[in-house]
């Protein structure tokens, strides 16, 4: 019996296989990346084969051709900056022939020339290029009167493009070469593909040569190639230089230079990147390895999405910055010119511009391998593993504090080089973008310091709603290490949510000190945003947070929830409205609410720590929660206003107050009811609301305990007088409104309206003192206030119910109906009934209505 030894495959073969693998492990990474950016949902991901395949080489194709179009149109535009300095006034060739006609007939200006032509052609050159039409227009209007045509310069004559780019100034050559150097670089560090996912663990095919009979120079061949296979970037990139080619000699030489340059270009580009990828593999400690392949996947990524950007901006940024690109052009940037064949001369060489090409690439490719061949000969353990051995010495009074969970997290921060990249420059990157899809509010941003603020919180509410997702799934497995520390994971997140909220609020506050230094007289209410920031993103950070999902086996985080995901959402972006709009009540509503939300979510996500492990096994709080407290308002509130529309159907405009005081009475009965009989088939009896239930032995010696008033009479007398001061304290609050002119016009209206509407005042005093009463004190104090002192007790507790409480009634009334909510949840904790909070509301609302 004899045993034969396989073949070995070939060296082409295993080129071959190798290849094949990166373009299949390039298809699962662009599915991870899409997850991260969360452009899709979890189970769709770019397929290599129909319609995801062809979608993502048109995609590519589109970019190089945008690339090519950005060089020319940066040449261009410093050109006309060039034409524009030396006193000419740059116009379309439309309007230079209207500009000839006018001068050669001037008899004919004002009668034949009409006014729409100047604004039209004004208009179109400050849109792309900047300034204020108002004055662009005049100088148009003047030159034509003056009958100078000398004045004019036609476009196509001042921009004549690339091809005169040796008779242009340095600057175009500048601009020309800084562009094509960002294309290059998109090209160099794209590699096999946006690389987010920084902490799971990188397999090069060099590590075939340890485990696999094949041969070295194949696997090493295959490694430079993979990016070339794994990318459709890489084969559309010829196309660039083809475009590029073709401005200056041409379309047919333009489809040979994409065979015969595009392509070794775009080969040398790729080795080149991979070259840097394995010598970081090699010679970085593991906290950098990440960090540095990070940085590599985000300058790709940032270089390939600045040129949707650049067709936008170009013109407008070379205009604004010429000046001070002029500084940068006293070097020599031939660089374009040797790209394209450029002779000293002037002319261009097309066999001139290949040789030059040729050599180019032959060099860095050559460079690429010898650099990854010396690596691999160094070896795969570089001189970091003592460093990385030796814990640092904590220093003494650390500036964020001596608690010790607040400085682990930022010495996390600090060490973990990746954690840097992933969880502030990606965010960052992927928020300035949404922030350009959202240029038109910046157009506003530059005239009102409220649309310059309110940009900024947008940015940093965005900001906190990718970081945190993102920042959690970067420590993987390591951030249930937690679990097994004295402190419990609990108190670690909530340190992760500071983190958050204090990186985030440093970025917004940049803006808003830009913000002041333009408006100085408005610096009062840019500090009221900034401190409304303060705790509109500690809550928003909070809200990220639960979104905390485990790590399974495999290094795949869970995903999570749309439910989940969709309650974070809540009030996201009602801050930044009433910003905007400077309307400052929905700016405080913002703020309550994302608090309010912030602790029920956290009341949930606190129920389901100890079942991260075994969510089949995990259990809700129990009921009532916050959560459910604010359900049953919402559902109140949105209710009466469904209903109040049905009302008007019948009843007609007019009588709109009278129907809001009907329809506010039948949705208080209605969802009181329901949430009664909700709680009740959850166990939760009437008297669970109803009564304060206090621990035995607990306050026996307070001052409502001797006095005995949790007895029924004595706690109605004190609620009745409660009442009674309050609501004389609100009508001293009203006639102090009466003597400011803003305020004294929306009362005298509101007075107006009682005494014109029949019945109106009756109509909200049967509301205000039978319905309103019973159905809010059953919701906020029953069940929010109670549910809101067993997550965070104490004062924080009443002040919260009491603002959530005012939010929901008129902003005038905010202060007096503010005392109030906190008058009923101290009476309802400290006498342990609802019923007197219920007597305690219905006597002020009768002291108000009366006096209205």
């Amino acid at each position: 019996m004899t045993t034969e030894t396989p073949a070995l495959p070939s060296f082409w073969t295993t080129v071959g296989v190798l290849l094949l693998t990166a373009r299949k492990r390039a298809a699962g990474r662009r599915k991870r990346q899409q997850q991260l950016l969360r452009q899709r949902s979890g189970g769709s991901g770019t397929d290599w084969s129909g319609f995801g395949f062809a979608a993502a080489v048109f995609f590519m194709l589109l970019l190089n051709v945008f690339a090519a179009v950005a060089v020319r149109m940066a040449v261009e535009s410093a050109q006309r900056v060039e034409a524009e300095r030396q006193g000419k006034i740059v116009v379309s060739s439309w309007f230079y022939g209207v500009a000839e006609w006018a001068c050669k007939y001037p008899e004919s200006i004002d009668k034949s020339l009409p006014s729409s032509y100047y604004s039209i052609e004004a208009h179109s050159i400050a849109e792309r290029y900047g300034g204020n039409q108002q004055a662009i227009e005049q100088k148009l209007r003047e030159a034509i009167y003056r009958r100078d045509l000398t004045a004019f310069a036609n476009k196509a004559q001042a921009s004549p493009g690339i091809a005169a780019l040796s008779s242009s100034t340095t600057v175009a050559a500048l601009l020309g070469s800084l562009v094509l150097f960002l294309w290059g670089a998109m090209l160099v560090f794209q590699g096999e593909g946006l690389e987010l996912d920084l902490q799971r663990r990188r397999h090069p095919m060099w590590e075939w040569l340890f485990s696999h009979p094949v041969p070295p120079g194949a696997v090493f061949l295959a490694e430079m190639l993979a990016p070339l296979a794994a990318n459709p970037l890489y084969w559309s990139g010829p196309v660039f230089a083809g475009i590029l080619y073709g401005f200056v000699y041409g379309e047919a030489d333009g489809v040979l230079a994409a065979l015969l340059i595009g392509i070794p270009v775009t080969v040398a580009a790729g080795c080149l990147g991979k070259a840097l990828e394995i010598g970081i593999m090699l010679r970085f400690s593991p906290r950098t390895r990440g960090a540095m392949i990070g940085l590599m996947s985000w300058m790709g990524y940032a270089s390939m999405m600045l040129f949707f950007v650049g067709l936008f901006f170009i013109p407008r940024v070379v205009t604004t910055f010429a000046r001070t690109l002029g500084v940068l052009a006293v070097l020599p940037w031939p660089w374009l010119q040797l790209f394209l064949g450029g002779q000293p001369d002037g002319s261009f060489s097309l066999p001139s511009g290949i040789i030059t090409c040729w050599l180019f690439s032959g060099v860095t490719i050559a460079a690429a391998v010898w650099f990854s061949s010396w690596g691999t000969q160094q070896g795969l353990a570089g001189n970091f593993s003592v460093a990385d051995s030796r814990p640092r010495r904590a220093k003494s009074g650390a500036a964020f504090g001596k608690d010790p969970l607040y400085r682990k997290e930022f010495l996390w921060f600090v060490r973990d080089r990746s954690a840097i990249v992933q969880a502030i420059l990606i965010p960052l990157t992927v928020a300035g973008f949404q922030v350009f899809n959202l240029r038109g509010l910046l157009v506003h941003a530059a005239g009102a310091w409220n649309y310059l603020c309110g940009v900024g919180i947008l940015f940093g509410t965005y900001f906190l709603w990718v970081l945190g997702p993102k920042s959690l799934s970067s420590e993987g497995t390591a951030l249930w290490m937690a679990l097994t520390w004295p402190r419990g994971l609990e108190s670690l997140l909530k340190a992760k949510a500071w983190l958050w909220s204090m990186i985030s609020s440093g970025l917004v506050f940049v803006v808003l000190c830009y913000a002041a230094f333009l408006y100085p007289n408005s610096i009062w209410k840019i500090a009221l945003v900034g401190a409304g920031w303060f705790f509109f993103g500690r809550s928003m950070a909070e809200k990220t947070v639960t979104l905390v999902t485990v790590t399974s086996s495999s290094g795949e985080p869970e995903k999570i929830p749309w439910t989940r995901r969709g309650a974070a959402q809540l009030g996201m972006l009602t801050f930044c409205i009433g910003v905007l709009s400077q309307q400052w009540h929905i700016a405080v509503m913002g703020i309550v609410y994302s608090y309010m939300t912030a602790a029920a979510m956290w009341q949930n996500f606190r129920a389901r720590l100890p079942y991260l492990y075994d969510p089949w096994s995990e259990e809700l709080p129990p009921p009532p929660t916050l959560m459910h407290a604010m359900i049953a308002i919402s559902i109140l509130v949105e209710g009466g206003a469904v209903v109040t529309g049905l009302v008007l159907v019948f009843t007609g405009r007019d009588n709109i107050a009278v129907a809001q005081a009907i329809s506010y009475g039948i949705c208080a009965v209605i969802v009181s009811f329901g949430v009664s009989m909700f709680l009740g088939e959850r166990g939760v009896s009437s008297k669970d609301i109803w009564r304060w239930s206090v621990p035995p032995g607990k306050d026996s010696r307070s001052w409502w305990r001797v006095f005995n008033i949790q007895a029924l009479a004595p706690s109605l007398l004190l609620a009745v007088g409660a009442g009674l001061l309050l609501g004389f304290l609100a009508r001293g609050y009203i006639a102090v409104l009466k003597h400011i002119p803003t305020t004294a016009e929306l009362i005298h209206k509101s007075q107006e309206q009682f005494a014109r509407v029949p019945n109106l005042k009756i109509s909200y005093a049967i509301m205000a003192i039978a319905f309103a009463p019973l159905a809010e004190e059953y919701l906020f104090r029953g069940l929010l206030f109670k549910s809101l002192d067993r997550e965070w007790g104490g004062w924080r507790a009443v002040i919260g119910s009491a603002a959530f409480f005012a939010v929901y009634h008129s902003p005038l009334s905010w202060l007096p109906v503010a005392a109030l909510g906190a008058a009923n949840a101290l009476i309802f904790k400290k006498t342990g009934r609802l019923e007197s909070a219920v007597v305690l509301h219905a006597v002020y609302n009768a002291i108000v209505i009366v006096y209205t």
